[in-house]
């Protein structure tokens, strides 16, 4: 009876790890690693899957930072989308970064508001490897989609951009 409920124990616990952990498939990098060098976004396109797969879970701390609340805290982006993004958009960040989306999303150092031109956005900040990356979500409803991880090219990026604390829940405007 104590093995039988060790063992249902560690399986709900594994089911909660594998469900709050931020997770690029490992698949998705040797695709990305497979292309060529100057592939544009219709041939990636054309090449891989469009459907949109779960990446992570957002912490529910997060959550009041979005203009709309989202119900589901499940964070998704597309393959196709992904791998041009990486290709086209920011060949300078490592595959290794991308592995480390739940280390931003679990102790971001800053939460900037975007709301501009009708987003419903989040930036989190993080420094991994003595470099401050950005990691953007944005609220579709009722789905949260990755957008972008990019390097900052300044120590304070969006200086006019309101910032967000989990306490108290309200948006702040800090000056530059």
């Amino acid at each position: 009876m104590f093995t039988f409920l060790r063992r249902g124990f560690f399986l709900v616990a594994l089911s909660f790890a594998m469900a709050v952990s931020a997770a690029i498939p490992e698949r998705w990098f040797a695709d990305k690693a497979a292309l060529e060098p100057g592939v544009t976004k219709a041939e990636i396109y054309h090449a891989l899957p469009k459907r949109h797969h779960p990446i992570a879970e957002l912490p529910a701390v997060l959550a009041p930072a979005f203009k709309t609340r989202p119900t589901d805290l499940t964070i998704f982006v597309g393959e196709a989308y992904f791998v041009d993004h990486c290709l086209n958009h920011h060949p300078d960040v490592p595959d290794a970064i991308y592995r480390r989306l739940d280390e931003i999303l679990a102790a971001p150092e800053e939460i900037i508001l975007d709301r501009r031109e009708g987003r419903d956005a989040i930036i989190l900040s993080k420094t991994i490897d003595s470099r401050l990356y950005l990691l953007v979500l944005r609220h579709y409803p009722p789905q949260l989609v990755y957008k972008t991880l990019f390097p900052a090219d300044k120590a304070r990026p969006y200086p006019a951009l309101p910032r967000w604390s989990a306490t108290p829940c309200q948006p702040t405007q800090q000056t530059p």
